[in-house]
């Protein structure tokens, strides 16, 4: 329980209107907030969608996972008001004392009631983007699995390559800047272009490594060139002729949705 001291302190209230983003995941914070007046969507998002985790209403406390958890000051997820809502914030140096006063074995439940929470928004988680994934195919009219091939991801990659029939050691540098199944798209370099030949229908050996650390290599042939993407550094539209099974494997767990 909160004592005197603590609630004799200055009190510090906010209002927001419906709509009105209280917490955003992922910033730091380490105030709590007592809803006086209002209701609030507690809420994770993962590829631009909202996944809902709970509603809270007058009375209840939002923000206090940093608090207990004291392993980071991020956020763990946002707060949103659904409708005109006015919070009491409280600063967590005010309830530190009492915390750390509390007996052993009632921390201890505390801290496995917190743990059993975050492995339940998990678990909320990827149940909400399983049915969202079911839906999706079922509006579609085919599983994603049979679409993946299609399937492209942006990436900014330090790729190595080179024409097909050089020296090996005619090396080039370009950025990778998405990649599928069938090919990539290719940033190249000024320099690069006068070495070689970067027109339709030329075929280069590329090597690059993924945001995972697992390495691909493949042949791909120029099918488009664009030149206005970014100023003085043509964007190579390339699909695949040639990739390794080390490669496909490795790409295949890259592009898993």
């Amino acid at each position: 329980m909160v004592n005197d001291k603590i609630n004799n302190s200055p009190t510090i209230r906010l209002k927001y209107k419906k709509s009105d983003l209280i917490i955003k995941e992922g910033d730091y914070g380490i105030s709590i907030y007592k809803i006086v007046e209002g209701k609030v969507l507690i809420f994770n998002e993962s590829k631009d969608r909202e996944i809902p985790l709970a509603t809270l209403d007058r009375g209840e406390v939002v923000g206090e996972m940093t608090f207990l958890s004291r392993i980071t000051e991020r956020r763990s997820a946002s707060v949103r008001a659904l409708e005109d809502t006015e919070v009491e914030v409280w600063d967590p140096s005010r309830l530190s004392k009492e915390y750390e006063h509390m007996p052993p074995i009632i921390r201890y439940i505390a801290d496995q009631a917190l743990k059993r929470l975050i492995r339940m928004n998990k678990l909320l988680i990827k149940l909400y983007t399983k049915k969202q994934r079911e839906e999706e195919e079922r509006a579609l009219g085919e599983p994603l699995e049979s679409r993946r091939i299609y399937y492209r991801k942006e990436v900014d990659l330090h790729c190595i390559y080179r024409p097909v029939g050089s020296s090996p050691t005619a090396g080039l540098t370009g950025r990778i800047k998405d990649i599928s199944f069938r090919g990539v798209g290719l940033e190249v370099r000024p320099k690069s272009t006068l070495k070689f030949s970067h027109e339709i229908g030329e075929e280069f050996h590329l090597k690059a490594f993924l945001p995972n650390g697992k390495e691909v290599d493949f042949r791909a042939k120029v099918l488009a060139i664009r030149k206005d993407r970014s100023p003085g550094r043509p964007f190579l539209g390339m699909s695949f002729t040639d990739t390794t099974d080390d490669a496909k494997k490795n790409l295949g767990f890259f592009l898993m949705p």
